[in-house]
């Protein structure tokens, strides 16, 4: 007599989705910054107030799959509650630092963006950073994964019903200016992301792959300058297109680059949804450690605020209004709040760095201090009267408000047990 593995409900090999309708899929405006959040909803059959919830975050750079997680919510389960929690926290977490809009698309769409990113999550595949719990988290996110593909295909569900422009077309944002569209194709081309940089350009994503600006390996776009040409100065191949003259520095494996280059689009500064037709790279070189420093410093403008010990102890970000919807991290000097901008209207502009999708920071230290901190002006003065407009206020002293040319707020948050004064006073 033979015997078999029956799989239980709790095991990670147990079909859930036989036993549910899938029901919607919302997903994030941001495959043209190389990743996608998904959140998929499936019905029960026969507790119809049940529901399955994936929460998928899908990375078109090296990864494939970074996040996988489902939640089976039965209401009247002793589960239900903590369930539906935490998947409303891991999907809003995804969402507000992505700052995409969110659209409801089709099964067949969603099999489209899946299925373009799985390759990336093989073995085979050459990451910079990686180690086997990584690897076992991909191989069980395939396999539910997988699992998801036969139920929707068991209803005649597939990804043939969608073509990979209608797919791209769902989570791309929409009437892109000129400045977003150079900064998002050239983000997708150092990334090799070279189907995302095709649907941006007139050019096919095995032309983009002889482009002299993806040579060095994966790259992410650090810092942008772009400045209108003229048709004398920059003549299109075409006759009819449009030059912007372009100084780009990104971060790749080996180090930082800049390049010069002129990039071509079909319509002019005013037009929407142009598409790149041509780029002519001048230079190309890998930077020195100190000019890429050079390259990459922002200004700082800090506030320091010392706060009495029972304030420390009690803490909650929910009482000063930039933070109340901020999860902190913790770091090690402390606990560090980042607020992201609700959009990612940073990308449409002339002069574009990565980090303008941040709004601000505010780190509680292990000394006392609450540091606030931006690089722009008016943003720090807005955190600023926030902290002092809230019910903190009477317990709070401001130490002090800073304008640093050299950036040391990451110091701050990653030297244990230092203070704001340690690091801008010489040791005694």
């Amino acid at each position: 007599m033979g015997f078999s593995i029956v799989e239980g409900r709790l095991s990670d090999k147990y079909d859930h989705f036989r036993e549910y309708d899938f029901m919607s899929c919302q997903a994030t405006e941001t495959r043209l910054m190389g990743v996608v959040a998904l959140k998929v909803t499936w019905r029960g059959r026969e507790k119809t107030r049940a529901r399955y919830y994936q929460v998928i975050h899908l990375d078109y750079s090296e990864y494939g799959v970074d996040e996988y997680l489902e939640f089976e919510c039965i209401p009247g389960s002793d589960s239900y509650k903590d369930n539906k929690e935490n998947m409303n926290y891991h999907w809003e977490h995804f969402t507000s630092v992505m700052g995409g809009q969110v659209v409801n698309i089709p099964p067949s769409v969603m099999l489209r963006l899946i299925e373009e990113a799985l390759p990336l999550a093989g073995s085979d595949v050459d990451r910079e950073y990686d180690d086997i719990q990584n690897e076992m988290f991909r191989s069980y996110a395939l396999m539910r994964l997988d699992m998801m593909k036969q139920r929707l295909t068991d209803d005649g569900i597939t990804s043939g019903l969608c073509t990979w422009e209608d797919a791209m077309a769902a989570v791309c944002e929409k009437r892109l200016g000129a400045c977003a569209t150079i900064n998002y194709f050239v983000m997708r081309l150092v990334d090799r992301d070279f189907s995302a940089a095709s649907f941006v350009s007139a050019m096919s994503p095995d032309e983009l792959r002889g482009i002299e600006l993806a040579e060095p390996g994966i790259q992410t776009l650090i810092r942008s300058n772009i400045s209108k040409s003229d048709a004398v100065t920059d003549p299109p191949a075409d006759g009819v297109s449009h030059p912007y003259r372009c100084r780009i520095t990104t971060l790749g494996r080996k180090g930082y680059y800049h390049a010069t280059f002129v990039i071509y689009l079909s319509g002019d500064y005013r037009t929407r949804d142009s598409k790149v037709t041509q780029v002519d790279v001048g230079s190309l070189v890998k930077l020195s450690e100190y000019e890429s420093a050079v390259q990459v410093a922002r200004k700082e403008y800090l506030t320091v605020i010392q706060c009495p010990d029972d304030v420390i102890n009690g803490f909650d970000g929910r009482y000063i209004a930039p933070l109340a919807s901020v999860d902190p991290v913790m770091v090690p000097n402390g606990w560090l709040y980042t607020i992201y901008n609700k959009t990612n209207s940073h990308v449409n502009k002339a002069e574009y760095r990565l980090g303008d999708d941040v709004y601000g920071y505010a780190l509680l230290d292990i000394g006392g201090e609450l540091v606030l901190m931006s690089n722009e002006l008016t943003r720090i003065n807005m955190l600023d009267n926030a902290a002092m407009m809230s019910v903190y206020s009477p317990y709070l002293d401001v130490k002090g408000r800073y304008l640093i040319e050299t950036p040391i707020f990451h110091t701050l948050c990653h030297t244990p047990g230092a203070l704001f004064e340690d690091l801008i006073e010489p040791a005694r």
